[in-house]
């Protein structure tokens, strides 16, 4: 078809040759609106290239002229005439006796549509963010350098304790238990960071200041530092000494001072906490206190006693009742006639005491021989459960602080791990001394991990673990953990355990009553 086309527009002569370029023109501005459409997406596609608009009508095929006219033929469209535009796909195809319109020029034509932004006239995306840095490994703490009381493989740790003296009776079982505690690490973990085992070197101190400062003496250059000094007097006879050599020592005594000292590790609730939450429990949570009530004191005349006596009275001012009669005793005193004579004279029904366990269980007896049959509120120093086996009757209406749960809770974890430990290591009998002594010790645990996790052993490194310790958990054998660092950041604990004597409980015959942390601890200044 396209060819039999072009072959009758090459053969039609001067007019043909005319009506050619006309063609020509339709098929240009066919193409130009091809190319308008391919801009925008919604219009119809253009007709193929090769598809021209049909040619306008010859000459040739034009109507004759009606009879008579002998006008000559209309002459052809000027080259520069505009031309229609295509038609549709869907338009019929213009009658042969219509002459075509003329072409559009191209000042008529439509503007170009805008060009599409091409890829590279986008503005260019930001930059990917860079990889963070892979984190260095931690840095491996450097491995421990012997030192005083480390040889590069076994920690010394000494202990200052009554032995012969009128403690021994305490200081044995304290012992026995940090034996125990030890004895436990060494097999079973194998060490402090479990590669360096704990020896002990033992020094008896005889409950005297002056043989306690001697012990220490002899023993200061053998050890990393003192996992154990017991009783107040011998703790504070030695706190120049030990910031002379920049030791640290665990005091096995309560008083409220030792928070404040830096190379002092304390546990557990001061004595004046202490006999503060004595005072609260009995006066408001027991259901025992009574208006007619005369509250009383006895005491041991040193820092122990004193400290002990001075929650006493703080108490008593908050609560609003006065001590009617104080006494004291001296350690080793074996006759208390005149103190209990004092106590029934003056009517005493509640008496407050800060003891030792032999002669408080020497007073009770006196107390009994009297008549005197006071309740009894003692502090842990006061109390030993192998002379209450022995007089269940004395300890009737005795109330006593302590810190750890029953021996018999075996739902608490540390006391079952206690039991577990105690069957495997322990020798003798179980008495709440024993305890203890096993109890101070994980916290002497806890500071040498920080000293092997800081990889030094010397005394300036354990320094610096006790100033970095924070809190110790405990395991629950104490009514509150406590919080170590420098002084002013420690967090001393001030709750405690009320007890009651109870012949039905062996093998310390006390019975948990409640925790007390009365509010009034907020406002003692230790």
């Amino acid at each position: 078809m396209k060819q039999a086309r072009a072959a009758r527009r090459l053969g039609s002569g001067g007019r043909g040759a005319s009506r050619s370029r006309w063609a020509a023109l339709i098929a240009a501005v066919a193409l130009l609106g091809a190319a308008c459409a391919s801009d925008d997406a919604t219009s119809a596609p253009p007709p193929a290239v090769d598809d021209p608009a049909p040619p306008a009508p010859l000459a040739d095929d034009a109507p004759p002229a009606p009879p008579g006219d002998d006008a000559p033929p209309e002459p052809p469209p000027a080259a520069d005439d505009p031309a229609p535009p295509a038609p549709s796909a869907e338009a019929p195809p213009p009658a042969v006796d219509d002459p075509a319109p003329p072409a559009p020029s191209a000042d008529d034509a439509p503007p170009p549509a805008p060009p599409v932004p091409s890829a590279d006239d986008a503005d260019p995306a930001p930059p990917p963010e860079p990889a963070p840095a892979p984190e260095a490994p931690p840095e491996e703490a450097p491995e421990p350098q012997p030192a005083t009381g480390f040889d590069g493989e076994t920690l010394t740790l000494g202990y200052l304790v009554d032995q012969s003296g009128p403690l021994a009776i305490i200081g044995g079982p304290l012992l026995a238990g940090s034996q125990l505690y030890w004895d436990w690490v060494n097999d079973e973990l194998g060490g402090v960071a479990g590669r360096y085992r704990v020896e002990l070197a033992v020094g008896d101190t005889k409950d005297s200041e002056g043989q306690t400062v001697q012990e220490y003496q002899r023993l200061k250059d053998e050890v990393v530092m003192f996992a154990e000094v017991l009783s107040t007097p011998p703790v504070q006879a030695l706190l120049e000494f030990l910031t002379e050599d920049g030791i640290v020592a665990v005091p096995g005594s309560l008083a409220g001072a030792w928070a404040n000292e830096p190379l002092l590790m304390p546990s557990a609730a001061a004595y004046e906490y202490e006999a503060i939450n004595l005072a609260e429990w009995y006066v408001n949570l027991s259901g025992l206190a009574k208006p007619s009530d005369t509250y009383c004191a006895v005491y041991v005349n040193d820092k122990y006693g004193r400290d002990s006596l001075r929650g006493m009275e703080f108490a008593a001012d908050r609560l609003g009742f006065t001590l009617a009669e104080t006494q004291t005793i001296n350690r080793g005193d074996r006759s208390f006639t005149a103190q209990v004579a004092a106590f029934a004279d003056a009517g005493c029904t509640v008496v407050f005491a800060a003891t030792v366990p032999t002669e408080q269980n020497a007073i009770l007896a006196e107390a009994a021989g009297q008549g005197l049959d006071p309740v009894w509120l003692g502090l842990l120093p006061s109390y030993l459960n192998l002379f209450a086996a022995g007089n269940p009757d004395l300890y009737a209406k005795f109330y006593v602080a302590l810190d750890s749960p029953e021996l018999t809770e075996v739902s608490v974890p540390g006391i079952a791990k206690f039991h577990e430990r105690f069957e495997r290591y322990g020798a003798g009998s179980v008495t709440n001394f024993l305890l203890s002594g096993y109890i101070l010790q994980i916290s002497v645990h806890a500071l040498l991990e920080k000293a092997a996790e800081l990889g030094d052993f010397s005394r300036e490194g354990v320094r610096n673990a006790l100033a970095q310790l924070g809190e110790v958990d405990l395991d629950g054998l104490a009514a509150e953990n406590y919080v170590y660092g420098t002084p002013e950041n420690r967090r001393p604990t001030s709750a405690v355990r009320i007890k009651a004597f109870d012949p039905e409980r062996p093998p310390v015959f006390l019975r948990d009553l409640m925790i007390v942390d009365s509010p009034l601890t907020d406002e003692f200044d230790l």
